[in-house]
């Protein structure tokens, strides 16, 4: 029996002597103390945390006043146009998406064993999960969609002129006699804007006129159903170029915007944004914007777990041995809000700084420390 329990004892003492010859002699939190000195091969990592790619979609609604809008009640009868240029934004879409990357607040020091290092760990790990994800804080805008001025109504203002024939009496002196012989001439005459609004009312009135003509079967030429479809549509589309020098135009560009943000350990909300009426999207000086959207963050977890937290994730004492330091990811459902008004739900992610620091013995993981964070 003593022999079985001397041979069980040399057994663990060697499972034990491979275990820690192959880990992390010790991991240290950075800055290190000034007096530390180091021998041997090092690497660093950082624990992850979880930053929100922040994607706003904003539309900008341009109104153009109609060329003849003073016109539109005298010769059509409308009263609903636009009046006055106008420009003017808002939110068209918030959307978010998690993503893991370092926390610079946690770094720490691997001190390799020999082991380790004729396992050629620090080539392993190179390769493995290297810091490649550091993220740029700044605001990329670009233009999703623009609408453009219909070339019709563009255009249709360069219409200023008319030709007007002048007919008239000439007096010639044909064979010694003085005869007046009529005479007519062309000339260039500018167009008032009543008279453009005139025509452009008549030009409404025949397009109705002839549609009506398609759709009660008065004309002589026997049309198919697709051919006078067609016809119709075109003039529809007559009728609406003519109307919108009267009614005016809204046209609509979408620019989306994209930054991250990332929240602080404990935080229970992050304003993102400020979109005014006038001059559109801004992240300056929302802080303190009744009118700013802010993310709410809620932990789903009990209120003492969130306590232990933030207890465990204040600075740590620099002790003489410890392992690798790990974080778990945490569930916090995530919503829109704009002052009281909840705007909008996003769901349950999972947040790594809503988690508890924790440190693995000395000794145990082999040589894993891609699983805990970044190298750098």
């Amino acid at each position: 029996m003593t022999n079985i329990r001397q041979i069980s004892f040399i057994v663990l003492l060697t499972v034990w002597g491979c275990m820690t010859a192959h880990s992390q002699k010790n991991v240290m939190p950075l800055p290190l103390d000034s007096g530390t000195t180091l021998k041997g091969n090092t690497l660093c990592y950082m624990l992850p945390t979880t930053a929100l790619k922040v994607t706003v979609d904003i539309t900008k609604v341009r109104e153009l006043k109609g060329y003849y809008a003073e016109y539109a009640q005298s010769l059509l009868g409308l009263t609903n146009v636009i009046s006055e240029n106008k420009t003017f934004f808002k939110v068209n879409d918030v959307h978010i998406e998690p993503v893991e990357v370092p926390d610079f607040n946690h770094a720490y020091l691997v001190q390799l064993s020999n082991q380790q290092v004729k396992d050629a760990v620090i080539t392993k790990t190179a390769k493995s999960k290297t810091m490649t994800c550091a993220l740029s804080k700044e605001v990329q805008p670009y233009l999703t969609y623009s609408e453009p001025i219909p070339n019709f109504f563009k255009n249709y203002s360069d219409l200023s002129y008319s030709e007007m024939e002048d007919s008239f009496v000439e007096t010639k002196i044909i064979d010694g006699i003085v005869t007046q012989v009529p005479a007519n001439r062309t000339k260039i005459v500018t167009k008032t804007n009543s008279q453009k609004a005139q025509e452009a009312a008549d030009a409404i009135s025949k397009s109705r006129k002839d549609q009506y003509s398609l759709a009660s079967g008065e004309q002589e030429t026997p049309y198919s159903a697709e051919t006078i479809e067609a016809m119709l549509q075109e003039l529809r589309q007559w009728e609406e170029n003519y109307l919108s020098l009267f009614t005016g135009l809204v046209l609509e560009d979408i620019i989306t915007y994209t930054f991250y943000v990332i929240p602080e350990e404990g935080a229970v909300a992050v304003p993102l944004f400020a979109c005014s009426q006038t001059e559109g999207f801004s992240t300056e000086n929302i802080a303190n914007n009744p009118n700013a959207y802010v993310l709410n963050l809620k932990p789903t977890f009990p209120s003492d777990g969130i306590e232990q937290a933030l207890t465990d994730s204040q600075p740590e004492k620099k002790t003489k041995k410890s392992g690798y330091r790990f974080r778990k990811a945490m569930p916090v459902a995530v919503s829109l809000h704009q002052g009281q008004k909840n705007l909008h739900d996003f769901g349950v992610f999972n947040m790594r700084q809503f988690g508890r620091i924790q440190t693995l013995p000395t000794g145990q993981n082999k040589e894993g420390i891609q699983q805990f964070g970044f190298i750098f």
